[in-house]
């Protein structure tokens, strides 16, 4: 209640008092402001209630006086006329800001102040009158109310509307309903509220009563929550289902019946999970599941609601078999697991608001919000809802609203039949005993509910219906009534007292003697404990087949089953909600945000910060981006920030979530549409951090000309690192294992990227000479480096407009002075080795290198220029050939030198004129704002010693990779390439290196979806799980024995 509101109703309150405020009345209106304001401001609106019944009775003093004038208003009608504009303007307010069932709340105080002196005027009548119409409350239930705060005896609380709660003594109950109880003194009553679902209670007694815990007043009249107990010394516990279930039905529909015959599942490991069990119950019943740990409570609940299939026997329901018939069935099944199914990061409203615009595609987004908000009312998390759930450590909400919430978001689409894992565990004996009266309150609109349940209190396992017990291996001991259990185990262990299942004084059932009972041990002869039962799980079990007489199997003709509004929205909804819910999570965490947001530009700032060299020593002292040595490795340290930002933002994303995709699975959600959804937050997520990185570096490092696709680069590989993050997230269990590959995800990205250590330079025995090895082809990001750094060389403001010259001279260059001298030494050799008659197989190895050297030389200038490549043979090879050759290189050399003078030519002249446009200092400036120094010796290798080098029948070019395209292609789908190449080839076509090598990291991306989207990983990592956890212990057993019965034989042999 807003500020502006609570004084309109401090004011009210002021009209429905009398002309003098009575102690009582002063009370309530106390009571009421400590509900909405602290103590500091209480004294605030207690004033403003008494300045305001001042200025009534000052109004009321100047009518008196105005009586002899002419024309004077009466006093009845001048009053009447003050409180009807503030009670109008005041009911407007209400109508804008409170739900019915506030205005309820706030009408009850009213009543409760005009009858705290036990007194109703016809004017408080007639205002009482006048402020439910304006609230738009109907009068019948103004009467009621009134009715229920006066009356302190039974005779007049008759209504069908009311429950009366005492130990018998009335003689005639008339209209209320009735249930009796002892050791209570006096009588509690509720009045039924059924358009709110509301419940209001009373109690009339002295005996101490408290309601949750609080002290239960006399004649004071306080709502029923749901979930809420009323206990008393000495009184049995009133819950709130036992005081429902006297106004509810259970709802009509069709009945369900389900039916488990005698059904048997086995794991992969060959371990028995559950045996032979048997059970047949319908709508309306709650049933109780409970063993020793391990016994199949779980894995029953997974054959029942369809998430396992049995090894054998079969689960109907309405004679549909619930495997072979799932689409049938669908929606009709809820499960809430015993983990917590929430989000922590949204708040319960958002929860279940996102959970139920995934069940159900026909309603709309209004029709949702009413439903979420009666489902958080029919729960009491309405008061909450606005309240971050937080995580069971964190906690901001209880573990009992916890359970609450999580049994809500299978509850909002109305299944059937609920399945509930240990629902009270964790919780306090009063939040255990609001959860089950939760449940035993479903049970009373028509569900079907199954729970699991350790070491439950008296109260709690006699709200059972039924009760399954299971023992070891899956064995079914007990099924049936659960306060005929004791009794039950007690008459098989021939035990005294074997008739008697509940204490006789206060009628409690020790449900922890049932279990001691079952795993009774053996007394070895000196009175201790053996580890041996003294009734096994079997034996439990033939005693219970003996016992309980199963209903034979009978062909049941498929029956009417309930109708549903669950159903599942199409991809596309599906996406949206997942990408809303995901976002709102992420927005919620701070955290998060301040880490993800601050990562990037921190990191920036100190990798090129740091990095940012110039010549101290140099007469212009001044950071010059072409001076500065350290930009290639700057670009490369950029491409492992990005892989790591795009990691670590997604690292966790799956783990987190696991528990939600088995409920989501279960419902038959689409995978597709939740990855689809994580992928798209996680890629915007990038976009920020990666456009943050490289404003915050390019502003500090002075880098021009490449920042578009700097970005984009950066972008791709954080990308491909956040599916790859995905994708681990989704095969290992913790988050301590995701963030221990990391290192060992970016640490080969380091070691083959090509930079660290150059391919040229690793073990000759897995690399090559002329290409990037394969593994280096698997690298993103060699693939990234080496876009940024042609992409630096090529696309700058000066080399883009010299590079087309520069590449002719450096080819020219190349050929005339380093591989047509290396192929006329090798002639010359050849030669050599050929007069002398020695070494015949190096001349062989030498003539095919310069025929594979001319052959590629002839594509380029004309088959027709040299005819004699088929003779360089070591058969055919003589002088004459010699000559030939020799003459032919010569004049190839001659052609390359011309080439070069004339590309030199071409340059220079195109530079006189740039300078003579621009001037000389505008063109150095330009070179030094745009150029770098470090990054053309990388990218020309001039640096590298070994120039040209003999490789496997070709001679390796080592010098000028910036220059040369790709090239020895063996098909069109060859894509290979040396480092640093221009150019790359696919498909008989060449494309620019950097957006070659984008498209690469998509086509990356795009084969790493596939692998998350089929779990491919995952599967591998159970697979290996499995053979760790039984074939290899197997195996090892097996190898074991063999070696005992070797070394028995030896020593027999003796």
């Amino acid at each position: 209640m807003n500020e502006q509101l609570l004084k309109a109703v401090t004011r009210l309150f002021a009209i429905v008092a009398k002309e003098r405020v009575t102690e009582d009345e002063r009370l309530k209106i106390e009571e009421f402001l400590t509900e909405h304001v602290d103590k500091s401001q209480l004294s605030e609106y207690l004033e403003i209630f008494d300045r305001y019944s001042q200025t009534r009775l000052m109004s009321k003093a100047l009518v008196h006086a105005g009586e002899d004038e002419p024309g004077g208003i009466d006093e009845e009608t001048q009053e009447f006329v003050i409180d009807w504009a503030t009670i109008m303007e005041t009911c407007k307010l209400i109508n804008q800001e409170q739900t019915e069932y506030q205005k309820l709340f706030l009408l009850l105080k009213i009543i409760e102040l005009i009858l705290a002196d036990e007194e109703v005027s016809e004017r408080q009548n007639n205002l009482l009158f006048y402020i439910a119409k304006a609230v738009k409350i109907e009068k019948r239930w103004v009467d009621k109310l009134i009715n229920f705060v006066m009356a302190i005896d039974v005779p007049e609380l008759s209504d069908p509307n009311v429950l009366i709660i005492d130990d018998g003594s009335e003689e005639d109950y008339l209209k209320c309903k009735h249930i009796e109880v002892e050791n209570i003194t006096g009588f509690i009553a509720f009045l039924y509220l059924p358009n709110l679902e509301t419940y209001l209670v009373k109690y009339l007694g002295i005996s101490p009563v408290r309601l949750n815990g609080i002290p239960l007043r006399s004649r004071t009249v306080t709502v029923f929550p749901a979930g809420s107990t009323i206990r008393g010394d000495k009184l049995q516990p009133i819950f709130y289902s036992a005081v429902a279930s006297k106004f509810k039905k259970s709802e009509e529909g069709a009945k369900l019946t389900l039916e488990a015959r005698n059904i048997h599942y086995t794991f992969k490991s060959g371990k028995k999970g559950i045996q032979d069990v048997y059970l047949k119950e319908t709508s309306g019943n709650l049933i109780g599941v409970m063993g020793a740990s391990g016994s199949g409570k779980s894995t029953l609940f997974d054959l029942l609601n369809t998430k396992r299939r049995p090894t054998r026997g079969e689960v109907i329901l309405n004679g549909h078999n619930i495997y072979n018939e799932e689409h049938e069935i669908q929606g009709l099944i809820g499960h809430v697991p015993q983990d917590d199914l929430l989000i922590e990061d949204l708040t319960v409203y958002q929860n279940l608001f996102y959970a139920a615009e995934l069940c159900f595609k026909n309603k709309t987004k209004g029709e949702i919000k009413n439903l979420t908000n009666k489902t958080l009312q029919n729960l009491g998390l309405l008061d909450i809802q606005n309240l971050k759930v937080g995580s069971p450590l964190n906690k901001v909400i209880s573990g009992g609203q916890r359970k609450r919430l999580n049994i809500a978001l299978e509850l909002i689409r109305e299944p059937s039949i609920m399945f509930l894992d240990e629902p009270t565990s964790g919780l306090s004996s009063r939040d255990s005993e609001n959860i089950m009266d939760l449940l035993k309150e479903l049970t009373l609109r028509g569900k079907m509910v199954f729970v699991i349940i350790h070491q439950p209190s008296s109260d709690i396992f006699k709200m059972f219906d039924s009760l399954i017990i299971l023992d070891e291996n899956g064995y079914q001991i007990y099924y049936g009534d659960p306060v005929a259990a004791p009794v039950y185990f007690k008459e098989i262990n021939n035990m005294v007292n074997r008739d008697q299942g509940a204490c006789i004084t206060c009628g409690n059932v020790n449900v922890e003697q049932v279990f001691n009972i079952i795993e009774t041990r053996v007394v070895d002869e000196y009175g201790r404990f053996t580890d041996r039962r003294k009734i096994t799980p079997k034996e439990w079990n033939e005693h219970f087949k003996k016992r309980f007489a199963m209903q034979p199997a009978s062909i049941q003709q498929p029956q009417k089953l309930p109708p549903t509004s669950f159903e599942v929205p199409n991809k596309t909804k599906q996406y949206t909600v997942f990408s809303k819910r995901d976002i709102l999570a992420k927005l919620s965490n701070h955290q998060y945000l301040l880490i993800n947001l601050l990562e990037a530009p921190a990191l920036a700032f100190l990798l090129s910060y740091f990095v940012k060299y110039f010549n101290t020593q140099s007469e212009n002292a001044h950071y010059i981006f072409r001076e500065n040595i350290n930009i290639p490795t700057f670009f490369f340290m950029s491409v492992i920030v990005a892989l790591f930002m795009g990691l670590t933002v997604s690292a966790e994303e799956l783990i987190k979530d696991r528990k939600i995709l088995e409920r989501e699975k279960f419902l038959n959600l689409s995978r597709s549409s939740y990855l689809a959804a994580k992928i798209s937050v996680l890629f915007f997520i990038s976009i920020i951090q990666t456009l943050l990185f490289v404003w915050v570096s390019t502003q500090i490092l002075e880098i021009r000309d490449i920042i578009l696709s700097y970005w984009l680069t950066l972008f791709s590989l954080s990308c491909l690192a956040n599916i790859i993050g995905l994708i681990i997230s989704s095969a290992f269990n913790s988050a301590i294992t995701v963030y221990i590959l990391i290192p060992l995800i970016l640490i080969p990205q380091l070691i083959f990227s090509g930079v660290v250590f150059p391919f040229d330079k690793l073990n000759p025995e897995i690399t090559r000479q002329d290409k990037v090895p394969w593994f280096g082809e698997l690298m993103a990001s060699r693939w990234g480096f080496e876009a940024l750094m042609v992409k630096q060389f090529m696309g700058n403001a000066y080399t883009e407009k010299t590079y087309a010259f520069d590449q002719q001279i450096a080819q020219s260059e190349y050929k005339m002075t380093y591989l047509i001298p290396e192929l006329e030494l090798l002639l010359e050799e050849s030669a050599a080795a050929f007069y002398y008659g020695e070494g015949k197989i190096k001349v062989g190895q030498h003539l095919r290198v310069i025929r594979n050297e001319i052959q590629n030389e002839l594509e380029l200038i004309g088959q027709d220029k040299y005819t004699l490549l088929d003779k360089l043979t070591e058969a055919k090879f003589d002088s004459a050939i010699y000559k030939n050759t020799w003459q032919f290189l010569e004049v190839l050399r001659k052609m390359y030198i011309n080439k070069y003078q004339k590309a030199l030519y071409k340059r220079d002249s195109m530079m006189i004129a740039w300078e003579v446009d621009e001037g000389q200092e505008q063109l150095l400036s330009l070179k030094n704002r745009h150029t770098n120094a470090r990054l053309e010796e990388l990218a020309k290798n001039v640096i590298t010693r070994d120039r040209i080098m003999e490789g496997e029948n070709t001679l390796i070019r080592k010098i000028f990779p910036i220059y040369f395209p790709a090239e020895n292609q063996s098909g069109m789908l060859d894509f290979t390439s040396h480092f640093y190449a221009p150019q790359k080839h696919f498909g008989g076509y060449f494309f620019n290196t950097p957006a070659f090598n984008i498209s690469v990291l998509w086509v990356f991306i795009i084969l790493l979806i596939g692998i998350l989207y089929f779990d491919i990983l995952s599967r591998i990592v159970q697979f290996l799980d499995w053979l760790g956890t039984y074939i290899i212990p197997f195996y090892v057993k097996r190898q074991r024995l063999k070696f005992k019965k070797i070394l028995k034989k030896k020593s027999n042999a003796r």
